[in-house]
């Protein structure tokens, strides 16, 4: 009798164990699945707004890329995509989000990899426009401000009508890049060590955190 009731014994925990680890599969599933469908959403989500900036931006050609290597620390801020020459991708060409937030410019070129320096990075340079009032300047990297994931806007002269909150966009100048590209916002505008010349802080629009893949703008209409 005593050994049937430890036989018993050793069932039931044995069932309490199997319960357990059934339980626990269960729970792991559920959570596999809600991180699936957080991942669809958001997969979701960035196809709805690159279809509304396909929509907006008729003028512009892209070419959908997967970031496979990020090196942003306090001495550059610099992404490889899975894209290159095969797919009509060369140096000089933007890069953006889905949103059509500007993230850099493509620096090298393979056969199927790219290098885009981003906006952070200190030797990032592009022609600026304030939307607001259409004053003219530079949206540059700076070295000080690259770890604390801001950039300068600079070249506005001593009196120039920027304010902490104007939107940045590209110029479209020259017609090297394309015009209307969102840079971010200014956070604050300042003077120089020289006394005179002001320049601003812009906060960018687009997260490097958050970005894991991207969409380079391979050609674009010229607008008049």
């Amino acid at each position: 009798a005593l050994a049937a009731r430890s036989d018993a014994c050793r069932a039931e925990i044995e069932a309490i164990r199997k319960a357990k680890t059934d339980s626990t599969g269960k729970i792991a599933e559920k959570e596999a699945a809600i991180r699936q469908a957080e991942k669809d959403s958001e997969e979701n989500a960035r196809l709805r707004e690159l279809l509304d900036l396909r929509e907006q931006r008729r003028d512009l050609h892209f070419e959908s890329a997967r970031i496979v290597e990020s090196d942003t620390s306090n001495w550059q801020s610099v992404l490889t995509v899975n894209k290159g020459t095969a797919q009509d991708v060369a140096v000089g060409d933007c890069v953006v989000t889905e949103a059509g937030y500007l993230v850099g410019v493509v620096t090298e070129a393979g056969l199927n990899w790219s290098t885009i320096r981003t906006i952070l990075d200190s030797d990032s340079s592009i022609g600026a426009t304030v939307f607001r009032s259409g004053q003219n300047a530079v949206a540059q990297g700076d070295f000080a401000l690259m770890g604390q994931n801001r950039l300068m806007l600079g070249y506005l002269g001593a009196s120039p009508d920027v304010v902490a909150g104007d939107l940045i966009v590209t110029t479209g100048l020259g017609d090297y890049y394309p015009s209307q590209l969102v840079i971010g916002t200014v956070e604050s505008v300042s003077t120089g060590d020289d006394g005179l010349a002001q320049y601003a802080v812009i906060t960018p629009s687009m997260s490097l955190e958050d970005l894991t893949q991207v969409f380079i703008i391979t050609s674009f209409d010229i607008v008049e």
